[in-house]
């Protein structure tokens, strides 16, 4: 593994562990703080670190970029396991800094009045936002180039909410990863993996077979990520 790579590894591990430890210290603020908490970070590290390691900090995002061959299958691995490592790394900080009660708040559980069926569709289903405007904004080459922190972040912020109070909101399979290895909650293990999986996916398949453009085009957002043998013309999204 180059250097490279390990650089974009600890970028990811550095993001989801902000990512965790900040979505739980909000956990007792209501739902409203606690989506806004959540889109608001995946924003500010998006533009922090997404010039770095492309700002996916979520397994489902990578698993996408997989699919759509923006990665590779080692890279893919290499991010996952820095992305379920940062996790847990933040769960463990809040629990030492704060108190353990505060991981089990904010482990992703599902509401009585669901079933796992529903619970998996609602977050298959904003996750496959998420990721949409991950694809539209990231990898399609007419999207704003200012735009993309945003546009994640708040479509992020949208799906905290709705899902709040049904399914805990993880919408990150690293989100109730991180959590349960601490509270040693996994009740809630299906939900919170299968349907951003399952999302992802669908994003994908939705963007690169409907909507992307006939041709496909470039991809060179991300080319110091995924480097190229000739580089595509035209400017970059990140430096």
């Amino acid at each position: 593994m180059t250097d490279a790579w390990i650089r974009n590894a600890i970028a990811e591990a550095v993001g989801a562990f902000i990512l965790i430890s900040s979505t739980l210290l909000v956990v007792g603020a209501g739902a409203t703080p606690r989506a806004l908490a959540y889109g608001f970070v995946v924003v500010g590290l998006t533009v922090g670190l997404g010039h770095v390691s492309g700002g996916h900090f979520n397994p489902a995002i990578t698993l996408a970029m997989l699919l759509d061959k923006k990665i590779d299958v080692l890279g893919a691995v290499a991010y996952w396991l820095a992305q379920f490592a940062g996790a847990a790394l933040g769960a463990v900080t809040v629990m030492l800094t704060t108190d353990r009660e505060v991981v089990e708040v904010g482990t992703p559980v599902v509401a009585d009045v669901m079933t796992i069926g529903g619970a998996i569709a609602l977050e298959a289903i904003f996750t496959l936002a998420i990721v949409l405007v991950v694809f539209g904004a990231v990898v399609d080459d007419r999207a704003p180039l200012s735009a993309y922190p945003f546009g994640i972040g708040l479509t992020v912020a949208v799906g905290a909410f709705a899902t709040d109070s049904l399914t805990g909101s993880a919408l990150n399979p690293a989100k109730g990863f991180g959590p349960a290895v601490v509270s040693g909650q996994w009740d809630g293990v299906a939900v919170w993996l299968a349907g951003p999986v399952i999302g992802a996916v669908l994003a994908w398949a939705l963007y690169r077979f409907v909507i992307a453009p006939p041709s496909g085009g470039p991809f060179n957002r991300h080319r110091n990520v995924y480097p190229q043998p000739v580089p595509p013309p035209g400017p970059s999204l990140l430096p």
